[in-house]
């Protein structure tokens, strides 16, 4: 039996990709310092997949993330366990330091890419210090931004 394809990550128009596909976009929601977990914050984003976009590979700069689906359906996988569908009203948890290896919107598309979009909440617990030195944008660090900077 064979190995699945290996899903390619390139880059288009500078952005990064699975396979030239469209990238999710996220919006900020929430930012809170909720006074029980001192020297954290609570960030929510709404993060949305058109269809058939994929996020590449990356990790949460050591956040614990809860996800809770909206609307649509996402296939996820995290470290080396199997990928899972999730759809409306099911959550996920990313424990700190999880790699998310695949993310990518799960609803079936036409011929012509047309489908469903996919809608979930990411709810961040992040240490400020880490948001102070990276912004929001270091909440999705991509292993090919990191390879990258290695080079």
């Amino acid at each position: 039996m064979s190995s699945p394809p290996q899903d390619k990550v390139v880059q288009k128009e500078g952005v990064w990709t699975v396979d030239g596909r469209p990238r999710e976009t996220i919006t900020l929601l929430s930012h809170h310092h909720p006074p029980n977990i001192p020297g954290k914050s609570l960030v929510t984003l709404l993060v949305t997949l058109p269809p058939n976009a994929a996020t590449p590979p990356h990790t949460h700069g050591g956040a614990a993330v809860l996800a809770l689906m909206l609307r649509g359906a996402s296939r996820d996988q995290m470290n080396d366990g199997e990928a899972v569908v999730r759809r409306e009203g099911e959550t996920f948890y990313e424990a700190p330091g999880c790699h998310h290896v695949k993310g990518e919107n799960a609803c079936e598309t036409d011929g012509e890419g047309k489908g469903e979009e996919t809608q979930f909440y990411a709810v961040f617990i992040v240490d400020d210090e880490y948001l102070e030195r990276k912004g929001y944008s270091g909440l999705l660090v991509l292993d090919a931004e990191v390879e990258e900077k290695e080079k």
